[in-house]
């Protein structure tokens, strides 16, 4: 499969598989054969089909992109955890990625400076989650906002923020109103975060329906996704 490039050190590269009825079980099966012993015994504790699916998928789509880039063996990819439980690879700290993902959708950020990404199936919510969580100001802006597209923009300000914790590595441990996006002439600016990094940021369209957004130190964004599938994992 040519879509995991192995010599792009600054660049992120996003990659995304759609789960569908389409996948046969034998490829499921198949899939979950080639994770550790740990994920495989995650895995199977799912009792939800599709989050059983899910899984695999992701966890298969990581251990293929991990083992084109270093070249290792997935039964020797050891991932292991942070203090905030953000995921990364053991003894490779050269080489960040994360998951994401909700409804159909599993996407992947990779890249060689922290990443982060967060995927959302848009759905009816209440305005009440934004006045909780989002900072002043983008509450206010989301309270300007034209109320046919106020619902998207809330799917984008959430996506952007947790694609941001993400790639810093603290997850909700860094609460959503300590700081603010602001977009400006079609671009959403970069922050500065509290170790002192520019953090910077890209949306991208999986589907009709969906918020894809993506987080990192490097600001070299590839322009599309790489879509791939099951069968090519």
């Amino acid at each position: 499969m040519d879509t995991f490039h192995a010599d792009q050190p600054s660049q992120i590269e996003i990659y995304a598989i759609k789960n569908s009825n389409h996948i046969r079980n034998e490829t499921y099966r198949a899939l979950f054969h080639t994770l550790s012993p740990d994920r495989q015994d995650y895995v199977s504790k799912f009792r939800r089909a599709s989050d059983y699916q899910r899984s695999v998928l992701g966890d298969a789509m990581v251990y293929r992109i991990l083992r084109d880039k270093l070249g290792l063996d997935p039964m020797n990819i050891e991932i292991v955890r942070n203090a905030y439980g953000k995921p990364f690879l053991k003894d490779h700290d050269n080489l960040h990625f994360n998951v994401s993902h909700s409804g159909h959708w599993i996407v992947c950020a990779v890249s060689h400076e922290p990443v982060g990404i967060d995927v959302e199936k848009i759905e009816a919510i209440d305005m009440d989650i934004a006045k909780r969580y989002f900072h002043k100001t983008e509450f206010n802006s989301l309270l300007s906002c034209d109320p046919s597209v106020r619902l998207s923009r809330f799917f984008d300000l959430w996506t952007l923020k947790e694609s941001y914790i993400k790639a810093v590595g603290k997850g909700l441990h860094l609460p959503l109103d300590s700081f603010a996006l602001a977009l400006q002439d079609g671009e959403w600016d970069p922050i500065v975060g509290e170790d002192g990094e520019t953090y910077y940021f890209k949306q991208y369209a999986v589907e009709e329906g969906y918020k894809l957004s993506v987080c990192g130190i490097s600001r070299h964004f590839p322009k599309n996704v790489h879509f791939v599938t099951a069968e090519e994992l």
